[in-house]
């Protein structure tokens, strides 16, 4: 076929390959949202169906259509395809799943087609899961009529270096018998000895003939630099040869130096037998020839080395000369660089790389000798980190720290290239510093701290401080408090020293973030580390701030008591920054501190929180009290009642009942006050009821006479004081004095069911911080209610319930903090009472009885006295 029928139907094939790519974008799209089986997919399936078979060459056989990828590219049988938003979309796609290419075969079947377009659909765009998608539709069998491709297949100019195209073209033109000869050790002398039988005759399958004998090398002798040299342009000319020539260049190879040298014949054959040996093993990406001169390279290192001809420090400057011998070799082999730079990786420089795999050359004795003297720099820290971790797998952590330790110590060497070079050491070898000994993270970060205050070089500065960045962040991951005492002690030295270093550096060592985590471990410690300690005295104010949000949010009161210890552990600063939050912190803040500060110095909360009580609003009210509640602070009835001329109105029930709860029985006069008949214009009836159960839960006994006379008090044939009132008492009484009960029964005309329901004391929730003040009921069924307030109407509800208030669903429409007129319906009952609400488990919302007629109390009473005696009775 002549070349103008091919470009004539290429010139057909790639609009008709246009229009398929774009209509196959539109199907999977098609497919994730609608599905296979809709009717538009359908359609655009039949029409990306038809338009894949025109764009399938004419005539049949084993030829297809090739779709490939380059980049953002999409090449049709190697030829790129005019870059449209769908090609582009479609070559993303394609990435994406790791594919090079797809191949339909000209025998292509809908079946397979479909399992194709499945399998982009479901995949989505995670490159795994698309790439597994694909390999489970297709598989790898042969009878597929789709093939995929995962070698890059890139059709570009073989000067640029890609390698895949280079390959492509030697098996074309070299043949695949030459091109595996290249990429096998084993034929690699074969080629040699071929070389040098095209001069004299014989060619390549004589050659080929005589290597099958068994031939004796030559005792070895070390090879001089200008042998290594000659081998490196030997390999060069091999892949010059398999990247741009033909066979017939063999003929002129230069093999007269290894024709003439038997030493260098037989250190090839070594070298190439140990590549063979080493192959099914060795996952490094560099091709057959690059490998062998590094072999080479590396070989004449450590020979000059072993004799004594080069000090440690200089076989970094012989391997990278011997690096810019092979940089032809590398230009026509460029693989790895090229890999590892599409990948977006950092590339090591060559003459890094070989100093590694020299290294890992060098004998146990010597690697150690080395890595224990002042040239312990010279070694890379793959090799440091390799020998280290063998030594920790045999439990000698004695030279493990050894070896580290005067690692570290080199940061301070004379030479800038070693400071360099510890520094980016540091920072790959931290984990074994936290691993090997429980000091040597602190000495790390101390050694780079001294360095970084004297360092000049801004390059070196900027790798130290990312080496002390790592060294902290290791100590805070392990929780070695002693390095992290360390590094904050560093930390204010630059500061002193160098304050702009210092500042820039404070925020990224994130000691100060992790703050939350090592306080929470202080909670389940049996006993606080020293170290811990010392570590949040060098960050007082930021350890406040975290141990007051902690305190704010304690449910247990264990927990209370360990935070409470930490805290007073801080010493002077904490107290004081404790102080500046509830004299000049906002709000939040300051009612946030308000619990803590009760348990440490409650005469500072009289002394502050009353005037700065008076700028707030009702929701920060109800936090103090709630804070100074949950504190469990011996003074905290003390507390509360001094607070309340100031406290909201709505805030005083809760406040008395806590007073109660306190246990503090020198408060029961001031109670008496307010449970008696004296008037009051700040005190409702509510409050009076409050400050009755209040003496009841004190089991103060001078209270008797005053709760006696308000359970039997008459005018006439009538009752002087409300029935709910006269019940708190009853039960005040029964609390002080249980042995009444007959006699209250028969005097106050009771019922049992009624003064059953006592309110609760301290005692029934003494290990929680929130004490349940009553017995909460679950009813039978849902309780309806409706929240009235200035900003609308909302229905809830009611799914628990008490004396005290209740939990419900959450309705989006309720403001937390706000008041609320809460009307509870049960069944044709409504109970009328104000409410708070406030914010309760996931998805529920909780309301406070804030004040209620008591009339309406005594309602509430009996309904939940009906729902006790149902559950009991279903018991």
């Amino acid at each position: 076929m002549s070349a103008i029928d091919t470009e004539s139907r290429l010139d057909v094939r790639i609009p008709a390959a246009r229009a398929f790519v774009h209509t196959l974008n539109i199907l999977i799209k098609y497919v994730r949202m609608y599905g296979f089986h809709h009717k538009r997919t359908e359609t655009k399936f039949n029409d990306a169906w038809q338009e894949l078979q025109a764009a399938l060459p004419s005539g049949g056989g084993q030829v297809g259509l090739l779709l490939g990828v380059s980049g953002n590219k999409l090449l049709l049988d190697g030829i790129p395809l005019e870059s449209g938003q769908s090609e582009t979309g479609f070559a993303r796609l394609l990435s994406a799943a790791g594919l090079a290419s797809i191949n339909f075969s000209s025998r292509v079947s809908v079946e397979d087609f479909a399992a194709l377009v499945r399998a982009f659909a479901i995949g989505g765009s995670k490159a795994e899961a698309l790439a597994e998608q694909i390999k489970a539709a297709l598989g790898e069998e042969s009878s597929s009529t789709i093939k995929i491709n995962q070698i890059r297949f890139v059709a570009q100019d073989p000067s640029s270096g890609d390698v895949p195209l280079a390959a492509q073209i030697a098996a074309q033109t070299l043949g695949p018998e030459f091109r595996d000869w290249l990429n096998n050790p084993e034929k690699l002398l074969q080629l040699i000895a071929a070389a040098e039988g095209s001069k004299s005759g014989r060619g390549i399958s004589g050659a080929v003939g005589q290597s099958g004998g068994q031939a004796v090398a030559p005792a070895l002798t070390p090879l001089d630099e200008k042998e290594v040299i000659q081998g490196i342009r030997l390999l060069t000319k091999f892949g010059e040869v398999a990247h741009g020539g033909t066979s017939a260049n063999l003929s002129g190879l230069p093999t007269e130096a290894v024709a003439n040298d038997p030493n260098m014949r037989a250190v090839l054959q070594q070298m190439m037998d140990k590549l063979a040996a080493n192959l099914p093993a060795d996952k490094r990406d560099g091709p057959v020839l690059m490998r062998a001169a590094e072999h080479l390279a590396i070989r004449f290192a450590l020979e000059r080395y072993e004799r004594g001809e080069v000090r440690v420090n200089a076989v970094h400057d012989m391997l990278e000369h011997m690096s810019r011998q092979m940089d032809t070799l590398r230009k026509v082999l460029r693989v790895h660089e090229e890999k590892m730079s599409r990948a977006g990786m950092l590339v090591e420089s060559h003459a890094d790389i070989l100093d590694r795999q020299f290294w890992a050359e060098v004998p146990d004795a010597g690697k150690r000798a080395v890595l224990l003297s002042s040239d312990a720099a010279c070694v890379p820290p793959r090799n440091v980190r390799s020998y280290v971790e063998e030594l920790l797998q045999s439990e000698d952590r004695i030279t493990a720290a050894s070896i580290l330790r005067n690692y570290c110590d080199s940061i301070s060497s004379n030479d800038a290239e070693s400071r360099r070079k510890i520094a980016m050491g540091l920072s790959q070898l931290t984990d074994l510093y936290g691993t090997a000994a429980p000091d040597l993270l602190g000495y790390a970060a101390g050694k780079v701290a001294e360095q970084l205050a004297l360092e000049g070089s801004l390059e070196t500065q900027s790798l130290l401080g990312a080496a002390f960045v790592r060294i902290s962040q290791e100590a805070s991951s392990r929780r070695q408090y002693g390095a992290i005492q360390r590094v904050l002690a560093c930390i204010q030295q630059l500061e002193r020293k160098r304050p702009v270093l210092g500042q820039e550096l404070r925020p990224r060592v994130g000691v100060e973030s992790r703050l939350a985590e090592f306080i929470e471990e202080a909670l389940s410690l049996p006993h606080l580390p020293t170290e811990m300690i010392d570590a949040l005295r060098n960050m007082p104010q930021a350890a406040t701030d975290q141990l007051v949000s902690r305190f704010a949010r304690c449910r247990e009161r264990q927990e209370c008591d360990r935070l409470v210890d930490v805290m007073g552990q801080l010493g002077q600063a904490g107290n004081q920054h404790l102080r500046e939050l509830l004299r000049l912190g906002t709000e939040k803040e300051a009612a946030a501190a308000v619990g803590l500060i009760s348990r440490l110095d409650y005469m500072m909360i009289l002394e502050l929180l009353p005037a700065r009580l008076r700028e707030w609003n009702r929701f920060y009210h109800d936090t103090v009290v709630r804070q100074i509640a949950a504190s469990n602070a011996p003074e905290r009835g003390q507390i509360l009642l001094e607070l309340l001329d100031v406290l909201d109105h709505m805030v005083l029930p809760q406040a008395v009942d806590e007073i109660g709860m306190s246990g503090d029985r020198t408060l029961g006069p001031a109670l008496m006050v307010m449970a008696g008949d004296g008037v009051s214009h700040a005190r409702s009836p509510f409050i009076q009821v409050k400050a009755i159960e209040a003496l009841g839960r004190l089991r103060d006994v001078n209270a008797i006479p005053l709760l006696q006379t308000l359970v039997e008090s008459r005018k006439m044939w009538k009752w002087v004081h409300p029935r709910e009132l006269r019940v708190a008492a009853a039960q005040a009484l029964l609390k002080i004095e249980p042995r009444c009960a007959p006699q209250l029964m028969e005097i106050g005309n009771f019922e049992l069911e009624e003064l059953k329901s006592l309110p609760l004391d301290p005692d029934s929730s003494k290990n929680w911080t929130r004490q349940r003040r009553y017995e909460r009921i679950v009813p039978d069924r849902l309780v309806s209610a409706i929240a009235s307030s200035s900003w609308g109407r909302s229905q809830i509800a009611v799914r628990e319930l008490s004396m005290g208030g209740g939990v419900a669903a959450k309705n989006d429409d309720l403001r937390l903090g706000a008041e609320a007129a809460l009307d509870l319906q049960l069944g044709m009952r409504h109970v009328h009472t104000q409410v708070l609400l406030r914010r309760a488990r996931q998805g529920e919302i909780s309301f406070e009885i804030v004040d209620i007629d008591l009339d309406e109390r005594s309602k509430l009473r009996r309904i939940l006295a009906g729902q006790l005696q149902r559950i009991t009775a279903m018991a």
